[in-house]
């Protein structure tokens, strides 16, 4: 039986890899504490606004979700009771 590839959704892709690693070297191997510290506070603000973007993503996923769901319930709502139908002999 051949087995479905599953994608993990939080593994990093090669280049998220590449910048991982060229971020660490490059805060391994500076000297200048300065310079450090600028690119903390620039990582930090980037986190930050990753981390926005995601929860915006996810209460614009959870409310489409919603809708769909409240759209199906009113066209479950609206439908004639079929089995009641079936019962009662009624077309």
């Amino acid at each position: 039986m051949a087995e479905a590839m599953s994608i993990d959704p939080l593994q990093r892709r090669l280049e998220q890899s590449f910048e991982v690693e060229r971020w660490t070297r490059f805060i391994q191997d500076c000297q200048d504490l300065e310079q450090l510290r600028e690119t903390a506070l620039a990582l930090v603000q980037q986190l930050a606004q990753q981390k926005a973007a995601s929860a915006w993503m996810a209460t614009r996923a959870s409310e489409s979700e919603n809708a769909k769901l409240e759209m199906l319930a009113r066209m479950i709502r609206q439908q004639p009771d079929a089995t009641e139908e079936e019962a009662t002999g009624a077309p």
